[in-house]
């Protein structure tokens, strides 16, 4: 186990870099001035004395210089400082990234939890009603941009119907124990729906085809031969399809952590995503640049992770996933 991951974070190493190339490259195309940066909002200074305090920076590094500066303080644990405050920009993104775990964690939990038995039901009743339905259904939400379909559940649910909050993570009263806990769950209630949306749909939609085929090679059958019940053979049919379904969080979660940035800004959630879109706003390259790097490296960790859980979930892949050839032998 251990060397597979020494592994995968040594093939790692190459993609960041290219990575943060990139970013970099894009980052220094934006009209950006740091002297006006530092102090956002702020009266714009006369020019002598903008030319007082180029003068006392001295001449700007070219853009190989600067990236060299910037690496060698990532590789010592520095990523600089946000030009909006001045505080490391660790700790910014310290801040806001628990949010947003919390609410892809969520949605992940939602997306699977509904799709995995929405597509059971559509397999083993195929061109129903429920099953020609659903498939519509499915198609909609997929094809529903997310910005709208935030406006319509914070239209249906906070608005009109009253029972979830409109947006923030808790409400103004101040509470302790259990009683905040459910404050927190019914804030997260709406991000959390509207960014599962579409991927609810492509998993359902890809669940429904994989228990189709696992039906037409005699899975169900077999399993009731052997005098199981039908709801345990319907188990043992979606753990023979567990991994084509696993494989599909590579494409869900580099989904969620895209529309993150658009759902935390409309649900004012204080995540990652809406700390990206205010960076953008200031020019703060520091934090841009970090949360590039910060992107990149959760993705190629969930991908990591969707590794160990193949293993899990069918161990005859394990020898080729996790252990060494040495270990195998």
């Amino acid at each position: 186990m251990t060397a597979f991951l020494i592994r995968r974070a040594l093939s790692a190493l190459p993609t960041l870099f290219g990575i943060s190339v990139i970013a970099f490259l894009i980052l220094g195309l934006l009209p950006s001035d740091p002297l006006l940066s530092w102090s956002p909002g702020a009266a714009a200074p006369s020019a002598e004395a903008m030319a007082r305090a180029r003068d006392a920076l001295g001449p700007e590094p070219g853009p190989v210089a600067r990236y060299a500066d910037w690496g060698l303080g990532v590789l010592r644990g520095d990523l600089g400082r946000s030009r909006r405050d001045g505080r490391p920009v660790a700790e910014v993104i310290g801040e806001a990234l628990p949010f947003t775990l919390v609410l892809n964690l969520c949605a992940v939990m939602a997306i699977y939890g509904l799709a995995l038995p929405f597509g059971l039901l559509g397999a083993v009743r195929p061109a129903s009603m429920t099953d020609r339905l659903g498939r519509w259904t499915l198609l909609a939400l997929y094809t529903v941009p997310s910005f709208a379909a935030a406006l319509v559940l914070q239209q249906i649910f906070a608005i009109r119907l009253r029972l979830l909050p409109l947006h923030g993570v808790s409400g103004p009263e101040t509470l302790a124990g259990l009683a905040a806990l459910a404050d927190r769950l019914r804030h997260l209630v709406l991000p959390a729906a509207c960014l599962a949306l579409s991927g609810w749909a492509y998993v359902a939609r890809y669940a429904r085809a994989a228990f189709r085929e696992a039906l037409g090679q005699g899975f169900l059958a077999a399993a009731r031969a052997r005098g199981l019940s039908r709801r345990r053979a319907l188990l043992h049919l979606a753990a023979n399809t567990a991994v084509p379904l696993l494989t599909l969080l590579n494409a869900v979660i580099p989904g969620l952590a895209g529309g993150s940035v658009l759902v935390e800004q409309i649900f004012s959630w204080p995540g990652v995503g809406r700390l990206y879109l205010a960076a953008i706003e200031g020019r703060d390259t520091p934090v841009l640049l970090g949360l590039t790097l910060l992107s990149g490296t959760l993705v190629l960790a969930a991908q990591v992770a969707v590794d160990l859980l193949y293993a899990v979930a069918e161990p005859r892949l394990r020898a080729t996933l996790i252990e060494t050839p040495a270990d195998v032998v």
